[in-house]
């Protein structure tokens, strides 16, 4: 079952880069806007997109911070790039197991502890998101008077979710293992993020760091998002661009394809209508993000490593 399930991810995968080559093949127009976007947009996304990785590097220093590792910031940032980059080619976030395999190797951080403590972020990640994307759902309501009955339940629920997760400290040894392997794996992956999440909580200072980084890091790629909207002359207001950002944060959810490349693409397709794009810019947006990111992630890590390679032999 497990080996089918890896095949079929790839398969997966492999159709939905088959379909985008498909559809920028026949709709050569959105490809050239896309190749038409004037640099200075270009230059701003990039820095933007350096941002949001430097901040991810800064969520590593902190986590081993409270375990009492000192990792220096720089190589907090080259941590963050190539898990980044493991998650743009690999499956289900491969980058995270990088991060983990690297950090216990270098400054022999138990895989347990970082894998916990990443699982515990998504409650905050996600209990923000759901919140900001509900908000932002209520605000369109009122002013546009447009509504999305699946959205209002969808981000309603999983705010009550993680909201229950982050208020009720859960007895881990009093849940038990279901027999059957699936359930078994389900349950592991809950007891994780609980397990992580009470790593998380019992320490104050780690705990508002998070959240503090998750705020910030919210604002950076709202910022980011908006700017990739008017590289492309599509015509949002910033409510929409605070839900589109909010979807592609709990795209996370369904990541079984390397990056989301096409649950996010799918989701924003379904939204469209409250999001106010058409489905031929979206897939513009994604050809604008997912590139340009993939170029960032690139340049950035043969500089890191160029520079992390020369200190070593000095």
């Amino acid at each position: 079952m497990k080996n089918i399930w890896k095949y079929l991810k790839i398969v997966i995968t492999v159709g939905i880069i088959g379909y985008f080559i498909y559809y920028f093949y026949n709709n050569r127009a959105d490809l050239l806007v896309v190749l038409q976007i004037s640099p200075k947009y270009l230059l701003v996304i990039f820095l933007l997109y350096t941002l949001a990785f430097f901040i991810n590097g800064i969520f590593i220093k902190i986590i081993l911070k409270s375990f009492k590792k000192t990792l220096p910031i720089f190589e907090s940032f080259y941590i963050s790039i190539i898990s980044s980059l493991g998650n743009y080619f690999l499956p289900m976030r491969g980058g995270a197991a990088i991060r983990s395999v690297y950090l216990k190797k270098k400054f022999d951080f138990p895989y347990s502890h970082f894998v916990s403590t990443l699982y515990g972020n998504y409650i905050i990640v996600f209990l923000v998101s759901s919140f900001i994307g509900l908000l932002s759902l209520i605000l369109i309501d009122i002013k546009y008077s447009v509504s999305s009955i699946p959205l209002y339940l969808f981000f309603g629920g999983l705010f009550v979710v993680m909201l229950v997760l982050s208020l009720v400290k859960f007895p881990l040894e009093k849940i038990k293992e279901p027999k059957r392997k699936f359930f078994g794996k389900v349950v592991g992956i809950v007891k994780n993020i609980l397990k992580g999440w009470n790593i998380i909580v019992d320490d104050k200072e780690l705990l508002f760091s998070l959240i503090g980084l998750t705020v910030v890091n919210i604002f950076v790629t709202n910022v980011l998002f908006y700017v990739q909207f008017r590289a492309l002359n599509i015509d949002v207001n910033l409510l929409n661009t605070v839900l589109y950002n909010a979807l592609s944060s709990v795209s996370l959810l369904v990541s079984i394809t390397p990056g989301s490349l096409g649950i996010r693409e799918g989701i924003f397709s379904i939204t469209s209508d409250i999001l106010g794009i058409a489905n031929e810019q979206i897939m513009q947006l994604a050809l604008l993000d997912r590139g340009v990111s993939v170029i960032v992630l690139i340049v950035l890590f043969v500089v890191l490593y160029t520079t992390v390679s020369f200190k070593k032999e000095i």
